[in-house]
């Protein structure tokens, strides 16, 4: 008969001093302590209280095994994304796949899904790590003034992102073989602008484009920069004495932007190269393409899928998106803190 209990060391050590006493009858013993008199003969001629080891069932996959399969799935972006498949047949491991999954478990390396983020050269993280020390020591009251501004691009049929699975361990997601790396695609379907600051939401709209025409700095300049963006700037003078512009580096947004904005007397920022994770408005996007994805992908007309996301923009409310402002300055922190390089945002 299999075995049914395991007594503790505590009360096998109670056992073996009542025993070691001499005076006190097995039958009490077992009444004080609740262990059949069998046991505590079995324990008393033991002579200790700890529990003999038991083989249990042998490991498939030792310590020397499970270190091999970490270093293979560390040497680089490939390596990070293998299937168990791969992994069984590339050692020649005779076990289950959930048997090679646990092993890594124990080694501190799970299946998570892989973050996305622009890619960043040195010379991006440098300029970004400068950006976020050069404003580090920005009050909320600093950021209040900036009117974050981009453009988001809007495609028909638009599908979530497939999630791509890489091997880490809890401190590696934003290693770079852990990250897919994404760079703006071409082709970019309709494009909307939209501008807020903080405690007021902004104008929004698409740009209106000619067959073929695409968006250059003078369209930039003629439907965005002088017109809704201008209006919007003129208001904030009602609160700030200073209010600022912030435009990424998107070529749109140069050559005769430049001496318009000059020309406006307007203050920008110089914001760094692939960084919308420090640009508050690329978390409203992220929103709103997810329902876009989720509730909008059958809208095959142009102007119909125009109308939804027009209506979208227009009924956020005024402070609704303050939180992400609020964030800015622990933004600029992590930057500094990963030296440049992608964070959590």
């Amino acid at each position: 008969m299999g075995k049914t209990h395991e007594w503790s060391p505590t009360s096998r050590g109670k056992a073996l001093g009542l025993r070691a006493t001499g005076t006190i009858p097995l039958r009490e013993i077992t009444n004080i302590i609740g262990i059949p008199k069998s046991t505590v003969d079995n324990i008393n001629a033991c002579g200790t209280g700890i529990n003999k080891p038991r083989s249990g069932r042998p490991r498939r996959l030792s310590s020397r095994d499970i270190r091999q399969l970490v270093r293979y799935i560390k040497t680089n972006r490939c390596t990070r994304r293998v299937s168990l498949n791969q992994l069984k047949k590339l050692f020649h491991l005779d076990v289950h796949e959930n048997t090679i999954k646990a092993a890594l478990k124990e080694g501190r390396i799970h299946h998570r899904v892989a973050c996305r983020r622009p890619f960043l050269n040195n010379h991006n993280k440098k300029r970004r790590l400068q950006f976020a020390r050069e404003h580090k020591d920005w009050t909320m009251e600093d950021w209040a003034r900036v009117m974050f501004s981009d453009e988001m691009a809007i495609k028909l049929f638009m599908e979530r992102h497939t999630k791509d699975y890489v091997w880490r361990n809890e401190a590696e997601e934003f290693h770079p073989d852990c990250i897919n790396y994404e760079r703006r695609p071409k082709g970019m379907g309709l494009m909307f602008w939209g501008v807020f600051r903080k405690g007021k939401m902004g104008p929004g709209g698409f740009f209106h484009l000619e067959d073929g025409e695409t968006i250059d700095s003078i369209i930039y300049r003629d439907q965005i920069l002088l017109g809704p963006f201008k209006q919007f700037w003129e208001e904030a003078f009602e609160d700030f004495s200073e209010p600022i512009v912030m435009e990424d580096n998107a070529p749109v947004h140069k050559k005769v932007g430049i001496p318009a904005r000059a020309d406006l007397g307007m203050i920008s920022l110089e914001w760094p190269r692939n960084s919308p994770d420090l640009n508050p408005i690329e978390n409203i996007w992220s929103h709103m393409k997810e329902i876009i994805a989720r509730d909008y992908s059958l809208v095959s007309s142009a102007e119909e899928m125009k109308r939804i996301v027009k209506n979208m923009w227009d009924n956020f409310r005024d402070g609704e998106w303050d939180k992400l402002i609020e964030s800015v300055p622990a933004r600029m922190a992590v930057v500094i803190a990963v030296k440049g390089g992608s964070t959590r945002y």
